[in-house]
This record gives C-alpha cells, sequence and structure tokens, in this order.
C-alpha cells in the first residue's frame, strides 16, 4: 500500500495507487482501512482516511488544493469520487469542490451511498454516535464550527451545482431517505432501492453475489461492529438476517457501476445523441 504525504492536514491519511490509467476513482472510508484499495476498477485510485470522526469537512477545500497539484501532470480524463454514509457525504462535498475548481478540464462525478447530508445546525434525525461525538467537536472548537457552517449542509452547497452525480439510498430507511431527499440539485440524480439497511453500499460488493463469499463477508462485518459504533447502530442483529437483507437486493458489483459510470462519462454526447434518436423512434 503505498502511503503519500501531500502536507494534509494530519487527520487525513491518503494511499495512491498508479493503474497506468485515464480513469481515476478517488475514495473515502466510512470506517477502517482504504476504501476499495484492492478492488479491480479498471482505474487508479487515490483512498483517503480519516483519524477522527470529522465526517470529511475539516478543511477539505486545502486538501482538494494539494491532491489537485498532485494529479496535475497524471493526465487523468475521469474522475469518480466514492463514499458510503460519512464517507458519502465526503464524496459529493469534495467533488463539488474538485467541479468548482477544475471547472469543464475533467469529467467528474460523485457516487455516494446513504450519505448523511445535513450536519449543521444540528440534526436530530442523525442518530449516528459518531455524529454526536462530531456534533460535541463542534460546540468545543471553533475551528471546526467554522467547517461545519461551511460544509454542513450539502442540500445548500449543492442547490445549484455543476457536480454530476449520483446517490444512492434505502428507500424503506426513514433517516436514509430524509437525507437524500435534502438534495435537490440540478445533476444529481436520487436513485431509490427496495432496501432497509442503512449499509446500501453493501449488495454492491463483489462478495454479495456469491453465498459463501457473502457468509464471510457478514461475519467480518459483524466483527468489525466490535470496535466500531455506528457500525452497531446500523446492522439487524443476527448474521442471518444481514445475508437475507443482501442477498433479497438485485444490483450490479461496484467494478460494474464504475466501469458503466467511466463510459457514460467518456461517450456522453455519443449516449445523449443516441437516446434523443431512440426517443423519437428512428432506432
Amino acid at each position: 500500500m503505498n502511503e503519500i504525504n501531500l502536507n494534509q492536514p494530519r487527520c487525513y491519511k491518503i494511499a495512491y495507487k498508479d493503474e497506468k490509467s485515464e480513469n481515476l476513482v478517488i475514495t473515502f472510508t466510512p470506517s477502517n482501512g482504504y476504501f476499495l484499495y484492492h478492488n479491480d476498477l479498471q482505474a487508479s485510485k487515490l483512498c483517503i482516511a480519516t483519524t477522527s470522526p470529522n465526517y470529511y469537512i475539516f478543511n477539505p477545500g486545502t486538501t482538494c488544493n494539494k491532491i489537485i497539484d498532485f494529479l496535475k501532470d497524471k493526465n487523468f480524463k475521469n474522475i469518480l469520487f466514492i463514499g458510503s454514509s460519512k464517507a458519502g457525504l465526503a464524496s459529493l462535498l469534495w467533488g463539488h469542490i474538485f467541479r468548482e475548481k477544475l471547472s469543464n478540464n475533467i469529467n467528474i462525478f460523485a457516487l455516494s451511498f446513504s450519505p448523511q447530508t445535513k450536519l449543521y445546525p444540528f440534526n436530530e434525525t442523525l442518530y449516528f454516535p459518531s455524529y454526536h461525538v462530531l456534533w460535541s467537536q463542534i460546540t468545543k472548537n471553533q475551528a471546526m464550527k467554522t467547517c461545519a457552517i461551511n460544509y454542513g449542509d450539502l442540500g445548500t452547497i449543492l442547490k445549484n451545482s455543476q457536480l454530476e452525480g449520483m446517490i444512492i439510498y434505502p428507500k424503506n430507511n426513514l433517516c436514509d431517505s430524509q437525507e437524500a431527499m435534502r438534495v435537490n440539485a440540478p445533476y444529481i440524480k436520487l436513485v431509490p432501492i427496495d432496501y432497509s439497511l442503512h449499509g446500501s453500499f453493501l449488495p454492491f460488493m463483489k462478495q454479495a453475489k456469491d453465498d459463501d463469499l457473502l457468509r464471510g463477508m457478514v461475519t467480518k462485518i459483524f466483527a468489525n461492529a466490535q470496535k466500531d459504533q455506528d457500525i452497531q447502530a446500523t446492522i439487524p442483529t443476527s448474521e442471518n438476517e444481514l445475508f437475507d437483507m443482501i442477498k433479497s437486493i438485485q444490483t450490479p458489483t461496484i467494478e460494474e457501476l464504475c466501469d458503466a459510470l467511466f463510459f457514460k462519462m467518456n461517450n456522453k454526447n455519443a449516449i445523449n445523441n443516441f437516446n434523443k434518436v431512440n426517443s423519437l423512434g428512428f432506432i
């Protein structure tokens, strides 16, 4: 794992994996490790983790500038931001910042699973233990409060944003549905799935398509829950129930979804033209 130091704020850790591709995936981890670092996404990867429950709202503009400077000579044509839960907020927020700073020089898309979208003012809907830790920081630390005021309401930030993206959320989860529907942005598509678990990313994992691998993944999730209160708060009481919930929904794998999104980014004009001609009945 190739960790890099961009002189970013100390709360952020960054790893970079060069795959000699014109595509780049930037991921944010909701808990431990580097999200999707080992997945075959047909793209180079820049994976970001935070060592504190700051929901990635601490000085994101400064960190984005450092990442953009690092990437400037690498000739990427497409950047896909991916995150889930608090990291889903990050994929939208940091994707928006990149879109503003890079203008139309590069294709940018944000893929967000079950994001929390309103952190400030206090959001009573958010039951996650890490949110209450974050709120404690906001009330005690002026720098953190300033960041919360500036970056803590995605509905406002994205209202007129040019960022293209997608929010995937479980329509049978009241909290996640409310958080997703706070975002009414011109180029952000809301995609509800027939699912109730906060971990809406789980059915997209390759392991979810094989019963034996899924059993192993579920066991690992329950093991991780012993040291992560947010996971404890969002999973059912038994491994069998979680297995059945993930198994019940049909989705593409994250690899298939990323491949399709990169294809769309590279062929946007051709796809739009095809859809127009097809809708008129000429194909």
